[in-house]
């Protein structure tokens, strides 16, 4: 069985914090040593666009709040991140607009931001790469090269681009995001699902890496076989060891066999060295069957914060935690343990940040990053599945929140997974 310990870790002793803009907090106000505290906050506006890029949004109608299609290319749903130590942070957007049939005219990208909690708000610092495949490693066609010219028809308004290999949300949905000891970066996707391995200019180096006995109704290879993984539940999240080598990939949803077997609440974890899945795999039971997986990272070499959240959203939202995980499976049960960590619906907020409350929510529908910062801060940002509204109000469009969380413990963490320069 999997084990959760009942209640949240025990507290230790914390002082007022006070740090600069680039630091992790400004917030002038005594941390409750029970509880979890917000400690900075800031937010980057929903409608920000990659400056002088191509328009977007020509197979959606947008939502009450922004009308498609949309003047460029959304930096919006921040489904992974990568901090380092100056302040700024690597972002990575998702498939686009929720789907593979939405999502052609949304170029995949990984972006540049800076949270300020001094100002609270949020600068977008530039696109850092988009990625591609100029060398070919894809076997089958992708949008920017043979997809569109071969599509029964057009949105109006919509032309075919030049076939420059640029990914697209047509080709594939990037869910989780690493960068290994050697620079190159590791992208977990949800059509296959697949591993994509790129240089630092986002260049896939090799071609997609299939996961063993797993496909999804958009994978391009299916043909005819069927499927054992719903779409969009491939890897939410996927951790890195501390020596930048061994990855983790997690699935956000539970395989056919695995519910067939009563096991619906249970997400796989696998083991990955040199581009290689290793035998076997651990499983994460989550609290409930109706939950879903928001990102997953590594703290030292046998610890690891799990998001787990419910699919609900503003005033419905109940679950949304972070939780400490030990993969060691010390039982050999073939389960990770895991404790409650942060309650991302009860976090304490003296300094009433951000304008809310005493008591913070984080309201979202997905929340789906996480990064350590030191062993008792962490940041969290959502997903806000641009141009959606509900968080924050049915007829608000969702931004992109920034959290620094003062933690209730000391968590160990590695040197090597602290913000680098």
């Amino acid at each position: 069985m999997c084990m959760t310990r009942i209640g949240l870790l025990a507290a230790v002793a914390l002082t007022p914090v006070a740090l600069g803009s680039a630091g992790h907090a400004t917030a002038q106000a005594e941390v409750d040593p029970a509880r979890p505290t917000l400690v900075g906050w800031a937010s980057l506006p929903a409608e920000t666009y990659v400056p002088d890029s191509a328009a977007s949004g020509y197979w959606t109608t947008g939502s009450a709040a922004v009308l498609a299609p949309y003047p460029g290319q959304p930096v919006q749903g921040f489904s992974a991140t990568h901090a380092y130590a100056d302040g700024s942070y690597l972002v990575m957007s998702d498939n686009g607009f929720g789907a593979k049939g939405n999502s052609a005219d949304f170029e995949l990208a990984v972006h540049r931001i800076r949270p300020d909690v001094a100002t609270a708000r949020t600068a977008y610092e530039g696109l850092e790469f988009n990625l591609s495949d100029p060398s070919r490693h894809i076997p089958w066609p992708i949008w920017r090269d043979g997809g569109c010219v071969s599509a029964a028809q057009l949105p109006a308004g919509y032309s075919c681009p030049d076939p420059d290999r640029i990914l697209t949300g047509w080709d594939f949905d990037p869910e989780s995001m690493q960068i290994a000891q050697d620079g190159t970066f590791w992208f977990g996707e949800e059509f296959g699902p697949y591993l994509l391995h790129t240089d630092d200019r986002g260049r896939l180096l090799e071609p997609p890496i299939a996961t063993p006995g797993v496909t999804s109704p958009s994978n391009p290879t299916l043909g005819s076989d069927t499927p054992n993984l719903a779409n969009s539940k491939g890897y939410e999240g996927m951790a890195i060891a501390p020596d930048g080598r061994t990855l983790y990939p997690m699935l956000e949803g539970a395989v056919a066999e695995d519910q067939a077997d009563g096991l619906a609440a249970d997400l796989r974890i696998y083991s990955v060295r040199k581009g290689s899945f290793e035998d076997g795999f651990l499983r994460y039971r989550m609290e409930s069957p109706a939950h879903a997986l928001g990102d997953f990272i590594m703290v030292n070499n046998h610890e690891a914060l799990v998001i787990e959240r419910d699919n609900l959203q503003g005033a419905a939202a109940v679950f949304k935690r972070i939780y400490l995980v030990d993969l060691r499976d010390r039982d050999r049960d073939g389960y990770v343990e895991k404790t409650p960590l942060v309650d991302l619906m009860d976090v304490h907020n003296p300094s009433r940040l951000g304008g809310f409350g005493e008591t913070f929510t984080f309201p979202y529908f997905t929340i789906e990053d996480v990064e350590i910062l030191d062993g008792q801060t962490i940041a969290v940002m959502n997903d806000n599945n641009f141009p959606a509204t509900g968080g924050r109000g049915g007829d608000v469009a969702d931004v992109n929140e920034y959290l620094q969380i003062r933690l209730a413990q000391t968590i160990r963490v590695h040197p090597r997974l602290l913000p680098q320069r």
